[in-house]
């Protein structure tokens, strides 16, 4: 089906200030009112799945593409009062919204439908039950007083969770360091950073952070900047979470559900809060002695190094240590490794390899300006020459911008008539900046993070699914992470380090015995990760089944629990815990509930050929194009030609 390619045009809203965004809410309101008045005044007996199912997915199209641009401007523009402005935008959007759509007359409307028994099939039927499931969820079963209740909670979760947003992004803190404390960096670290006098200033963010905490030799530094680090939000976050708890837990009651673990769980893979504590409890036990092993090593290096057979092991020194351990164990020297992956050659590699594996075609746009000077644009196209979609990269840090790395939908792919909507997507991201005179190096991790990401940007960008609700990454939450988990096996593979490699200076690939001992690194200290995992996802779960009065103090105890290390006596680590305030709330099991699934769908390209283009088209055609038009488990089926299972990712994990 054709697709338009985006023009200038479709880029005007990159300009929009206060003034626009309150045009634009306006608009969608006066939109989102009139396409649900039409639906409602359908007589019963005229309802079809088209004028009422479809008239209804649809008519989020064009709403949810204009709140997707303002919440986008609201995480990358560089001006403070656009991103001020947009969040409060969205947030009264948010707020009109659920006026509107928390209608019992368009539940009313979908069960007259219902009693036509149409039999539908396929992305049709899962489209009609998942909204007939969905509004059952939005309360509309329940009294008057009940629902009113659910309502006004569930505006002031929003309301909340965008406060939460806010106080992280513009949390500013640093610590400053002598030239001295400045030890075991690279030079192309020392040159990003600001000059405060004769001292260096070292941010909370996170291409500042995690390179200071695990080279930097000066112990009482790391210290201060770990605890800044986790205090970031501060105790305004604190509160905000507490308030979030408690009306989470409070509507899952009014909804009929034991708590908001098994409510949010209910339609993902996962089904309930049960199956989630399942996965939880057997990889804590498989992960156990391992992690012990690796507490015993970390002590002991410690005091070997300080010379001090009291010291005391620290929060702040676990990435140091791994990194020395790692280095002497392996003969690995991260800051050398990292002179092999500039970044152009590494996104130029990328791009070559889904070229190659999906047979499509990237094209580098420059004729529209973007946002900032440093964002690139591409079309992509299909082998045959038709265009397909539009991806964008914005991928250095700047003062108020995102934080973290994440894919960010600005339009998702749907039919829209004869034509099909090309989706629009970018990429953020916090990788070193370029400078004068050194490109930007990666670290063997950041590279692992880019095609983590860009096969988010696959999964989003190759769709072909009909309707929005079933478009790109549009799946159960604990599969979403899967296709872009799978894409990071490649980093681990001797002959594509070989053509991710290129240094710097001397243009040469990587030596294959630095790669052998890179590959060999990989699961040292991999049941540690998934630990540091377990804690993460052990908060959530207890705080979304049990409850927390003090959710700070549950983090410490976790942490000394699983990892066996106190954290900072000062901590405020779940106020910077963005996850559990924005989407991820009884849900950050995903990323390890999915991570089977990755491993299980990589295991056909370690078997058949890591480039072959054969295998690449097969996953192509059943992850990347189908969304989720069909159920998750259904699509894994048709990839592996089996029923999956765990096998893949245990041996993964050294379990």
């Amino acid at each position: 089906m054709k697709r338009r390619r985006y023009t200038k045009a479709d880029f005007k809203w990159i300009k929009w200030n206060a003034t626009d965004f309150r045009k634009v809410a306006k608009n969608i309101i006066r939109r989102k009112k009139e396409l649900y008045a039409a639906i409602l005044v359908i007589p019963a007996l005229e309802r079809t799945f088209v004028n009422t199912v479809y008239a209804l997915e649809s008519s989020d199209d064009f709403i949810s593409d204009e709140m997707n641009r303002i919440s986008f401007l609201k995480e990358v523009s560089p001006n403070l009062d656009i991103r001020i402005a947009a969040a409060k935008t969205i947030e009264t959007l948010h707020k009109k919204l659920v006026e509107i759509e928390f209608d019992p007359r368009m539940y009313a409307a979908l069960k007259e439908y219902a009693k036509k028994k149409e039999k539908l099939h396929g992305p049709e039927k899962l489209l009609f039950d998942d909204m007939m499931k969905g509004y059952a969820r939005m309360g509309f079963d329940l009294s008057k007083a009940k629902f009113a209740k659910l309502k006004a909670n569930i505006k002031m979760l929003g309301k909340l969770s965008l406060a939460f947003e806010r106080n992280l992004n513009e949390h500013q803190d640093h610590i400053l360091v002598t030239e001295a404390e400045l030890d075991g960096l690279p030079q192309s670290f020392r040159a990003n950073l600001t000059k405060v006098g004769e001292k260096y200033k070292v941010t909370l963010a996170y291409p500042d952070v995690y390179p200071y905490l695990t080279g930097a030799h000066d112990e009482e530094r790391r210290r201060e900047l770990l605890e800044k680090f986790v205090r970031r939000g501060g105790l305004k976050n604190i509160a905000i979470l507490k308030k979030m708890f408690r009306l989470r837990a409070e509507n899952a009651r009014l909804l009929g559900y034991r708590t908001h673990a098994d409510f949010q769980t209910e339609l993902r893979m996962a089904k309930s809060a049960k199956n989630v504590w399942r996965l939880v409890r057997d990889l804590e036990r498989r992960t156990k002695k391992q992690a012990a092993h690796d507490l015993a090593m970390f002590k002991v290096d410690k005091r070997r190094r300080t010379g001090n057979p009291k010291a005391i092991l620290g929060a702040h020194d676990i990435a140091y240590l791994f990194k020395q351990i790692r280095k002497e164990k392996f003969d690995i020297d991260s800051d050398v490794v990292k002179e092999y992956f500039p970044f152009e050659h590494i996104k130029q590699a990328t791009l070559d390899t889904c070229q190659k594996l999906f047979g499509i075609i990237f094209k580098r746009r420059s004729d529209v300006k973007l946002w900032h000077p440093g964002v690139q644009m591409y079309d992509i196209y299909d082998s045959s020459g038709d265009y397909l979609s539009t991806f964008i990269l914005d991928l250095y840090p700047r003062e108020g911008k995102y934080g973290h790395a994440c894919a960010s939908e600005l339009t998702y792919g749907r039919q829209e008539g004869g034509t099909y909507r090309a989706p629009l997507v970018a990429m953020i991201a916090n990788f070193p900046k370029p400078s004068a005179t050194n490109p930007s190096l990666m670290s063997h991790g950041e590279v692992e993070t880019f095609f983590h990401e860009f096969g988010h940007i696959m999964h989003f960008t190759l769709t072909k699914a009909q309707y929005k609700a079933q478009a790109g990454f549009n799946v159960a939450m604990d599969f979403v992470e899967a296709p872009s988990q799978m894409f990071e096996n490649w980093v681990w593979d001797a002959g594509m380090l070989t053509r991710l490699s290129k240094h710097y200076k001397t243009n040469r690939s990587m030596p294959k015995d630095l790669i052998k001992r890179v590959i060999a690194a990989r699961l040292f200290g991999e049941a540690w990760c998934v630990r540091g995992q377990l804690v993460l996802a052990s908060l959530d779960l207890i705080i979304h089944t049990k409850g927390a009065k003090n959710p700070v103090a549950l983090y410490a105890r976790l942490d000394k629990k699983l990892m066996g290390i106190t954290p900072p006596r000062r901590q405020l680590w779940i106020a910077g815990f963005g996850h559990i305030a924005h989407g991820y709330d009884a849900g950050y099991y995903g990323y390890l509930w999915s991570k089977v699934y990755a491993e299980d769908m990589f295991s056909r390209f370690a078997k058949e050929g890591i480039l072959n283009p054969k295998t690449g088209r097969e996953y192509r055609k059943w992850i990347l194009e189908k969304g989720s038009s069909e159920e998750e488990m259904d699509l894994m089926r048709g990839f592996l030609k089996r029923k999956p299972n765990n096998r893949a990712f245990l041996k993964s994990i050294g379990a």
